[in-house]
Parts: structure tokens; sequence; C-alpha cells
């Protein structure tokens, strides 16, 4: 009896630990990750929205609510926060500059080009579809990029690199977890999976011993 006992008490810890390590899997995976992505999800219509980067911050508003507007939201910036954009020749005062969502390519250091800090809220133009906003914000005296995707009055969400000085691909932003982060819940749930068939397969192995 005290034999059972012990297998079956070696078999709770070994549920435990595959499950505490596909578990560190989850956790560990977005810190680890180089990319950084928030989903949010909100309406600016009527409450702007602040995306705090830690020395600097964008707020994003509705700055033309009409309905036939085409260049409906507006970004704000503080600290060592700076906005994407396009100046001279054709803008003498620099304007906020976005991407389509589905064109490819990169944003970043690669890219060159105007930044600019808004200290009062600068309408996007052609924000009235969805684009992406390219932002650079200082981390540690080091240049970060990232971008965030609007349309309309939705904010859906941003993403940055968390490695200083690096490109980052464009590409929409979704509620749906991205592929490296389905790998590793398969990878958990796989370690689970093992340490329950384990666990089912103990008393089997206990009455071959007995016999």
């Amino acid at each position: 009896m005290w034999s059972d006992c012990r297998v079956g008490f070696r078999n709770m810890k070994n549920l435990l630990a595959s499950s505490a390590l596909a578990f560190a899997f989850l956790v560990a995976a977005p810190a680890s990750a180089a990319v950084i992505t928030q989903y949010i999800g909100a309406d600016i219509s009527t409450d702007p929205y602040t995306i705090d980067l830690g020395t600097g911050s964008l707020t994003f508003s509705t700055v033309d609510p009409s309905f036939f507007a085409f260049n409906p939201t507006g970004v704000a910036t503080t600290g060592s926060a700076e906005v994407y954009s396009l100046g001279e020749p054709f803008f003498r005062t620099p304007t906020p500059s976005s991407f389509f969502t589905n064109r490819g390519g990169s944003f970043g250091p690669s890219l060159g080009g105007l930044f600019a800090a808004y200290p009062t809220p600068v309408a996007i133009p052609f924000s009235i579809t969805d684009g992406l906003v390219g932002f650079r914000f200082t981390l540690n005296n080091d240049l970060h990029y990232g971008y965030a995707q609007v349309g309309g009055s939705f904010l859906t969400g941003f993403r940055y690199e968390s490695t200083p000085g690096t490109d980052l691909a464009l590409g929409e932003i979704s509620a749906v977890p991205e592929p490296s982060a389905w790998a590793l819940m398969i990878v958990g749930f796989g370690l689970t999976g093992f340490a329950l068939r384990r666990r089912r397969s103990a008393p089997g192995a206990m009455a071959l011993a007995h016999a």
C-alpha cells in the first residue's frame, strides 16, 4: 500500500511539473518575443485612447466626427514619442502619414523619413479607412519603432519592436493569436496531455510491479 502511495505521489509530481513547464512556456513567450503586439479594439469616437510607451505616449481621438470626413482620426504625442510624418515640399507643416494594412513591407530605421511630435491632436490623412501609423520612441537612450492601426473611429491596436533600431514587418493587428503564440500553446497542451497519459497508465504499471 505504501508503494502504491509513493507511485501515486510521484505521478502527481510529474503532472504538476509538466503543467508548470507548459504554463512557463505560455507566460514567458510574450516577454521573450522581439515584436510586442497589443490588441485594443477601442471606439475613440467619444473617448480618446492613450497608448503609454513608458517614456512617452500616443493619444488617438476623433477630430472630425462628420459623416463625410476623410480625416476623422487625430493623434497627439508626449515625451519621446514621435509619429512618422510627411513634410516639405508638399506639406510645409509636418502631417502624420500612414501605410496600407495589406501592402506588406516593413517599417523602421531603414525607411528613413521625418518623425514629428504633436502636442495637440493632428488629423491623420485618409484615416477613414484602416491604416498603420508609424511611430518611434526612446527607451534607455535607444530608439524603438512601431505602428498603430486605426480606421474611422476605431483604434485596433499597436505593435513595436522590443529590439532597438530594428525594422518590423507591416501587417494587420487582430485579436487572434499570432502563429508563434499558437505554436507555444500547442507545445504547452502537448506536455500537459503527455503528463495526463502517464498518470492514467500508472495503475497498470503498479499491477505489473506487484505481479
